[in-house]
């Protein structure tokens, strides 16, 4: 009963939407969409249709929907119905000239990907699936590949956004604390709840907090864990530790260097010394001076600072989904500074040559660099 009520309940949400972009809705109709839109409880319905709506999107290869500026859009439309009053002849909505073409060029990018989701949803025979039928069950994980981005409605309403590489796991109803891992990148806009903590987990810490904003970078072939605090305050655990390791303030970045792999020991050690030695987690914990670095990627800015181009490479590798092979030893330590919004990869390419001296080559998705 729970499967066909969710998708009843979507199903209806995209009705209203349609109708609204038709010139079709009826005072009735209206009302209750604006009921939809504006109480808080059917908000969050509408909310995750959205991010269904983007998360289908995304797994498919098709449109990429801000499911926020989308919302805004649609509250935008049922404003300006708003002031045109019912036609005395069908009790429909007639809207006036000048909002037409805006409603039909929202048509073309919502009701494509919010219809073809719904009837996917329905017809396609019943199997096991990573998000959706999990959904059910239970618990979701959601996956962005290379070259991608996207944005999930939690249980609680609270808003994760996920970088290129990344996948984070939930469940659709949370318990005492809400947990959530993280593999990857994620910025997260936690909905306030005194009583139920949000803790963020990563294969080497955990980052716990109430209700605030902060970013969780936490690649598996990056040699740290960074966690930058935008607003509220958020503490960092080792892992499976209940106790502090630290609490960050608004403006700081804690960097929790891994485990290095095992190194020769010095020259001259002792022998009863083991021939390698390994180096210790360590945390630091400084002011982000420049937030946009660590946070630009969630408006869409690639940026960096002063940063080796062997990590440049592996961002750009992310953000471009293309594979960069250095064939230059002494480029990898160089380090670059950057920022790019629009740009594709030929145009990072061009803007970094002019700064350090190498040549490329771009074949397909692969970039060969010397």
């Amino acid at each position: 009963m729970l499967i066909y009520y969710v998708m009843d309940q979507h199903a209806h949400i995209a009705s209203l939407v349609r109708k609204l972009l038709d010139n079709h809705l009826s005072p009735e109709e209206l009302s209750e969409l604006q009921r939809l839109f504006r109480s808080a409880e059917a908000k969050g319905e509408v909310e995750m249709w959205l991010a269904d709506v983007w998360e289908l999107s995304a797994r498919q290869g098709t449109l990429s929907i801000d499911s926020a500026d989308l919302y805004r859009k649609i509250n935008q439309k049922i404003r300006l119905s708003e002031q045109v009053q019912p036609s005395a002849k069908d009790g429909n909505l007639r809207i006036s000239r000048f909002v037409r073409p805006f409603m039909r060029y929202a048509a073309i990018f919502l009701l494509a990907v919010a219809f073809s989701w719904f009837w996917f949803g329905r017809n396609k025979p019943q199997e096991p699936q990573k998000t959706d039928t999990n959904r059910l069950l239970g618990a979701s994980e959601v996956s962005v590949t290379y070259g991608s981005k996207t944005r999930i409605v939690l249980p609680d309403s609270s808003v994760v956004y996920l970088n290129s590489g990344s996948q984070l796991s939930y469940p659709n109803v949370f318990d005492r604390e809400r947990h959530v891992t993280l593999t990857g990148e994620g910025y997260f806009i936690v909905r306030s709840d005194s009583l139920h903590p949000f803790v963020v987990h990563t294969a080497d810490i955990s980052v716990k907090a109430l209700g605030t904003e902060f970013n969780v970078k936490a690649y598996p072939e990056e040699r740290s864990v960074e966690t930058v605090l935008v607003s509220g305050t958020v503490k960092i655990l080792k892992k499976d530790q209940t106790k502090p390791i630290i609490e960050l303030k608004p403006g700081e970045k804690a960097l929790y260097l891994k485990a290095a792999a095992p190194k020769p020991a010095a020259a001259g050690a002792p022998s009863r010394v083991a021939s390698v030695v390994k180096e210790q987690p360590r945390l630091i914990v400084d002011v982000d001076a420049k937030p946009d670095v660590s946070t630009g990627w969630v408006k869409n800015q690639l940026v960096f600072d002063a940063e080796p181009f062997e990590q440049i490479a592996a961002r750009i590798e992310r953000w471009f989904n293309v594979e960069i092979d250095i064939r230059n030893a002494s480029l990898r330590k160089a380090r670059l500074s950057g920022r790019y919004d629009t740009e594709n990869i030929e145009q990072v390419m061009q803007s970094l040559q002019m700064t350090t001296s190498f040549t490329y080559k771009i074949e397909k998705n692969r970039v060969i660099i010397r």
